[in-house]
């Protein structure tokens, strides 16, 4: 999956970066949200993982800003801070989850791989749609086809 980090702390997203990519996750990792949010509005992700407090723009600024540009995306929190209003805040604007720091791996490594069984079904659900959309198509025009020869036949 193509994961964009966003964290004020380097040394949180190197962390991240060294778990994440060995387990085949592609990475794009930025200390400044604004430029994290112009990659994000350049490139296709699957999921966005912040951080919540950060100078200048909050997770969850960055959360409403990226659900704005694409209302199904998988946005995860990952915060230091485990107040109850900060949770509600990021579960009412759409969060995918919430995670407290130091982030633990293994609930970490669950949520990625349930988003990747999620995007693929979607996939799968939209191929099998074009394919039933094309055999529609094929049926249908059969069916005319049929109905030519008919009125063909009978007019004789």
């Amino acid at each position: 999956m193509r994961i964009l980090l966003v964290d004020d702390d380097a040394n949180c997203l190197e962390d991240l970066v060294s778990v994440l990519e060995p387990a085949g996750h592609q990475c794009h990792s930025y200390t400044v949200p604004e430029k994290a949010l112009a990659s994000y509005e350049k490139d296709s992700y699957d999921v966005v993982i912040t951080d919540m407090k950060m100078p200048g723009i909050s997770g969850i600024e960055v959360l409403k800003r990226v659900r704005a540009l694409n209302p199904g995306a998988r946005v995860i929190i990952n915060t230091g801070y485990r107040d109850v209003e900060t949770a509600i805040s990021a579960v009412n604007n759409g969060a995918y989850a919430f995670f407290g720091k130091p982030i633990d791996l293994n609930d970490l490594m669950e949520t990625l791989e349930r988003i990747d069984r999620e995007i693929n079904h979607t996939q799968r659900d939209k191929l099998e749609h074009a394919r039933l959309a094309m055999e529609y198509a094929r049926l249908k025009q059969a069916y005319e086809d049929l109905q030519k020869l008919l009125k063909e036949k009978k007019a004789k």
